[in-house]
């Protein structure tokens, strides 16, 4: 297999904002440079042979071991609300609630101990556009995220569809600090709205070990002043005591119960 070219400086953007540039790498070719952000998309490609009878381990091995990218294939609704969420942010997030106003403000100010990262401040809004978007930015998007629509004895106990957002971000990105995010912008909208059924004051964390959850516990808003929602600025001081009113859980039995 052929070595890819390589650049002596791959970074070429600033973490805290918008991509300005990408690099363009292609078999033979050099890098090249281009303006502007890279549109989300994997590669598809089906293993030479892949009907002839080989093992699932031989088809494995060929996938890794060739140096044929495949066919790129866009991602189409991840792209939608990239581009409808600036165009939100353009206007000021019309719509949104006093408290995700404030939020949104408290994470994009640039006198924070801490700046966030574009990519952590983009993934809390892609899921709050989603929430509290104007219509006309919303249009066409409802129709391509899927549902896990309820059987016909839950539909009968009115039971509505349950829906998934998943944000995709890389190793060393700060996910635990977008959940914390997301986790303080439901919880007091909900405390603040407890009429409206977008959000809510219950947060439920899985995690695949004893380990992971034991760092995990800085999201529990009892933890006050140690809590993430303090040491990384998420929530404004005067709105820490108003979080603790949530209620937060792990799968594992250990439940961290905030008091009202």
């Amino acid at each position: 297999m052929s070595a890819l070219p390589t650049v002596e400086n791959p970074i070429i953007n600033s973490a805290f904002e918008e991509p300005q540039f990408h690099w363009v790498i292609r078999k033979g070719q050099p890098p090249e440079k281009r303006s502007g952000r890279r549109s989300a998309s994997y590669y598809f490609r089906v293993p030479e042979g892949a009907a002839r009878g080989k093992s699932k381990k031989e088809k494995q091995r060929e996938l890794f071991e060739s140096d044929t990218p495949g066919e790129e294939v866009e991602i189409q609704v991840a792209n939608q609300i990239r581009e409808r969420v600036k165009r939100w942010k353009e206007r000021g997030y019309a719509g949104a609630t006093a408290i995700t106003q404030e939020l949104l403000a408290l994470w994009h100010r640039e006198d924070r101990r801490e700046r966030l990262f574009f990519a952590q401040r983009e993934a809390a809004e892609a899921v709050i556009f989603l929430t509290e978007g104007p219509q006309d930015l919303l249009q066409g998007l409802a129709e391509q995220v899927p549902k896990d629509e309820p059987g016909p004895a839950s539909n009968e106990k009115g039971y509505r569809a349950f829906i998934r957002y998943a944000l995709k971000m890389a190793t060393g990105t700060g996910k635990t600090t977008v959940m914390a995010m997301l986790a303080a912008w439901s919880i007091l909208n909900r405390l603040y709205r407890p009429d409206d059924d977008r959000f809510t004051d219950t947060v439920l964390v899985i995690c695949p070990n004893v380990t992971i959850r034991d760092r995990l516990r800085e999201l529990d808003p009892l933890l006050g002043e140690q809590s993430l929602y303090a040491t990384r600025e998420i929530v404004p001081a005067h709105l820490l005591p108003d979080l603790r009113r949530g209620m937060s859980s792990s799968p594992t039995g250990t439940t961290w119960p905030c008091r009202k």
